[in-house]
Order: C-alpha cells, then sequence, then structure tokens
C-alpha cells in the first residue's frame, strides 16, 4: 500500500489526472453506485419472503452465518485486492500472469485457511447442526468469491468499470433469485445457505471470460512469494479490517450469550442497518485516491477534499439517521413481519448512529491516506476488547435492545476517536465549525419534527425530511459545490 500513490509509468495514463481516464472512472464510478442501489433493491424485496418463512430463530442463525463470513472475508483479504491492481498495473506483460497465478493460489490459501476457523469456531461454540453444516457451506462460497474478487484485477487496472458494476449487480440478485426458490419450495434453513454460494459460482464463471485472455485459471503456490506479497498488504489488511469487524462481532456475540429469539430480533434491525451502513464505504472509497493523491504532494488540497467530504458526509449520513430512526416501525413490520416487533425500537437504536458510521468512514480513509497504519490497528483492535466487554455487559440483562446499545455506543466512540487522532496529529486538518455547525444545526430540527409530531413512521419520516430540507437551505447549510454539481451543463 505504500506506493500506492506512486506515479504511472512515463507516457502511463494517470487516472487521478488524465481527462479521458479521469471522466472514464467517473462513470464507471456511477454506474457502480446504480448497480449497489440495484442490489440493494432486491435484496429488500426478497427478505420479507425470507424473514416470514425462517422466523426469528431460524433467521438470526442463517444472519450470524453471514457475520462470520464477512470476518474472515476482511481478515483474509489481506489488501490483496489493492494489492493485485497495483501490481497488475506496473508489470510487463509476461510478468502479469505469472503474477496473478500467485495471486489466485494465495487468495485461495488464505480463504480456505480462514473457513476452517470459522467452521472449527461453529464446532467450539456448541452451534445447532444446521448452523455448522452452513457455516461449511458458505466456508466453500468464501473461497469461490476470493477468487472471483481476484480475477476483477485486470478489469479494475484497465478501468474496465461497467463490467465491475454488472458484476456488483449480479451476486445480489442471482441471491436473491435462489432464496425465492427456496422459499416458493418450503425449504428448511440449510440450503439457504447455498443461496449465495451459487451466486458466487456464477460470478466467478463470468468474470474468468472476461479476463481469460489476460489470466489464467491454474494457481500457483510459492510461498517465497507470497511472503513478499503479503509483508506489503498485511499492515494495510490490519489497518482497515478490525475497524469493521467489530460490527460483526456483536452479532456473533448475541449468539453466544443470548437467546435464539433474541439473536433473530436483532439480526433484522442489523441486516437492515447494514444496507445503509454500505453507502458510505463506498462513497468514501470512491473517494480515496483523491485523498491518497493529496496527502501525497498537496496538503491544502487534502484540507480542502476533507472537509467538503465531511460536509457531506454529515449531510448524507444525518438524512439516512433521520429516515431509520422514524421509519423504523414501517420497515421492520413490511420486512419482518409481526413476528419481529421488538426489531423496531432496535433499529431505533442502530439508526442513531449511522451519523457517526459516515464520520467515521470518512476519517478512516483520511487516517489511511496519511499512513497513520499503526494508530488505526491500535484502535481497531481496542474496539474489538470493547465490543466484546460491552456485550458481555449488556447483552445478557437486555438482549437484543443491549446489543443495540453496544452497536451505537461503540459507532460514535470510533467516530469520536479517529476525529480526535486526526486532529492531534495534523492540526491544519481539524474542521471548521461554520458550515458543519450549521448542517447539526438542519439536522436537529430535522430530528425534533419527525420525533415530536404524532404521526405514523412514514409521514414522521417525510415530515422530518421536509424540516431537515428547509432548514439546510435557510441556514445555507448545504454545501455550495453540490449546487454547481447539479447545475446543467456542470462538469
Amino acid at each position: 500500500m505504500a506506493s500506492s500513490t506512486e506515479r504511472s509509468p512515463p507516457g502511463a495514463a494517470d487516472p487521478l489526472a488524465a481527462g479521458p481516464a479521469g471522466a472514464q472512472f467517473l462513470r464507471g464510478g456511477a454506474t457502480r453506485v446504480f448497480a449497489y442501489v440495484g442490489g440493494i433493491a432486491t435484496s429488500i424485496v426478497v427478505l420479507p419472503f425470507v424473514t416470514r418463512h425462517l422466523h426469528r430463530a431460524d433467521y438470526g442463525r442463517y444472519v450470524v452465518v453471514t457475520s462470520l463470513m464477512v470476518i474472515v472475508a476482511l481478515i483474509t483479504e489481506g489488501g490483496i485486492a489493492n494489492l493485485g491492481v497495483r501490481e497488475f498495473s506496473g508489470a510487463p506483460g509476461p510478468e502479469r500472469r505469472e503474477f496473478m497465478r500467485n495471486l489466485i493460489g494465495m487468495r485461495i490459501s488464505l480463504s480456505a485457511l480462514g473457513g476452517a476457523g470459522a467452521i472449527v469456531f461453529a464446532l467450539l461454540a456448541g452451534y445447532p447442526r444446521a448452523v455448522v453444516e452452513g457455516t461449511v457451506i458458505a466456508a466453500f462460497g468464501l473461497v469461490l468469491a476470493g477468487v472471483q474478487v481476484t480475477l476483477t484485477v485486470p478489469l479494475t487496472a484497465a478501468l474496465r468499470l461497467q463490467w465491475l458494476a454488472a458484476l456488483d449487480f449480479l451476486v445480489p440478485a442471482v441471491t436473491a433469485s435462489a432464496l425465492v426458490v427456496l422459499v416458493v419450495l418450503g425449504a428448511p434453513l440449510l440450503p439457504f445457505f447455498g443461496a449465495a454460494v451459487l451466486a458466487y459460482a456464477t460470478s466467478l464463471v463470468i468474470t474468468a471470460s472476461l479476463v481469460h485472455g489476460e489470466v489464467t485459471l491454474r494457481p500457483a503456490f510459492s510461498p517465497a512469494r507470497w511472503r513478499e506479497l503479503l509483508r506489503d498488504s498485511a499492515v494495510f489488511a490490519a489497518a482497515t479490517a478490525f475497524g469493521v469487524v467489530y460490527f460483526q462481532v456483536v452479532v456473533v456475540a448475541m449468539s453466544l450469550i443470548s437467546t435464539p429469539g433474541q439473536t433473530g430480533v436483532f439480526s433484522l434491525a442489523f441486516r437492515i442497518l447494514s444496507v445503509v451502513n454500505g453507502i458510505p464505504v463506498l462513497l468514501v472509497g470512491s473517494a480515496f485516491p483523491i485523498l491518497l493523491r493529496a496527502a501525497s504532494d498537496d496538503r491544502e488540497r487534502l484540507r480542502y477534499a476533507s472537509a467538503r467530504l465531511l460536509e457531506g458526509n454529515l449531510l448524507l449520513g444525518g438524512w439516512l439517521s433521520l429516515l431509520v430512526v422514524a421509519g423504523a416501525p414501517f420497515a421492520v413490520h413490511v420486512i419482518g413481519g409481526p413476528g419481529f416487533a421488538g426489531s423496531a425500537t432496535v433499529l431505533r437504536i442502530l439508526g442513531a448512529g449511522v451519523i457517526a458510521t459516515f464520520v467515521a468512514a470518512l476519517f478512516a480513509m483520511t487516517l489511511l491516506s496519511l499512513r497513520a497504519y499503526r494508530l488505526l490497528i491500535c484502535t481497531s483492535l481496542g474496539m474489538v476488547v470493547l465490543a466484546v466487554a460491552l456485550c458481555a455487559l449488556l447483552v445478557p440483562a437486555h438482549g437484543a435492545r443491549g446489543a443495540a446499545v453496544v452497536t451505537l455506543t461503540l459507532e460514535v466512540v470510533l467516530a469520536c476517536t479517529y476525529g480526535t487522532m486526526l486532529a492531534l496529529r495534523n492540526p491544519e486538518l481539524r474542521p471548521a465549525l461554520g458550515r458543519s455547525g450549521r448542517i447539526c444545526a438542519a439536522l436537529a430540527v430535522g430530528f425534533a419534527a419527525a420525533l415530536l409530531v404524532p404521526v405514523s413512521s412514514v409521514p414522521a419520516a417525510l415530515i422530518g425530511t421536509a424540516a431537515l430540507a428547509v432548514s439546510a437551505l435557510a441556514l445555507h447549510a448545504v454545501p455550495v459545490e453540490l449546487f454547481a454539481a447539479l447545475r446543467p451543463g456542470a462538469r
């Protein structure tokens, strides 16, 4: 990762500076955003059928296995995709195929090792047989997903982002279709774990066909070469993975120290929130190359970019937080039904932390661009420890609501810690209160309108949105750059 800010070789197009390449990146990036939204839509449409079919306990078990796989994927990914794009882009043609063979071999080995670890954990935790067998199935899917992501390296390096967008949509779409078929057939819990495996296999076949001229599927197992690759990516992986893992740790902790019913109640709210929390990762991740370049050679640009991103994240994150908090009863009723009634309160608690998640994502990416790896690693490990401690303290007595309070606390603590570290390490990046303060005032008006007016959840969300919009415009809280971008003919 250390060299991710290096310039392209002479004569090569620089995606961050060259006009045509930059335009291609923007078009492809916008397509990926639409693909993500489409994927969300398919998941939301199918979710009510799945929750009603599996009911609270089995749906909770389904989400627990999913969370286990997310934890393993985050830890074993090791920054391999980012490393792969960097090395593939700079390597001469004949060396690329050999590099990719080693990358695929390393990814298969790490994914298989991580999957085996998840299976052992499921056995030691005393999970029901269906959960253990589901973990075995999901571990196989993890290997397929790892290979598929690795094969996208040539697509990313060539900025073939439209194909990446199609693949982004394909996995949730195939998964959703498979889940619907299983619901119609009245299948028990175990086959549901195979839906994602089918999606990963389909995506892998299509990805392989797209890059078959540049990559061979025959992996290479060269530990000496792997050590060199892992040395470059391990620090970056540790700095990024643990800051996300804590969110999944709460679900796993619920499965170990609470009842299946309470785990199911929390899992539905957690699943809904996960959809929302994917947005800051996508948005800030898209801005990461800009932050990297600015951190490398233009601190004034970094200050400006981080300030504008903070304002945008506060506004968007605050609005989405308002929607989740106000609309939680409606969302739970539609998606989960009467069996998940307790999830509404849980979702409201979780929704209050959405704005902190947006802010934490930005601060984390800014610190990454400044190569503050040690600070990020120490903070992230501390968050995992804090998650376990708070779960042990609150979950046994308060169940799903206790887990929601734990998650909210973690999100706020993480955002505050990242912000404090950034301000102490780089005082010039401290955000000015000006527009950010006005945004917070507008959000306060929006939340007050949504929560104090005695109407049902959907009208409350609409009233809160209207109050937020009016107050934001009146207070001049909307970044002027947004108006400029929306103007017809703006570039």
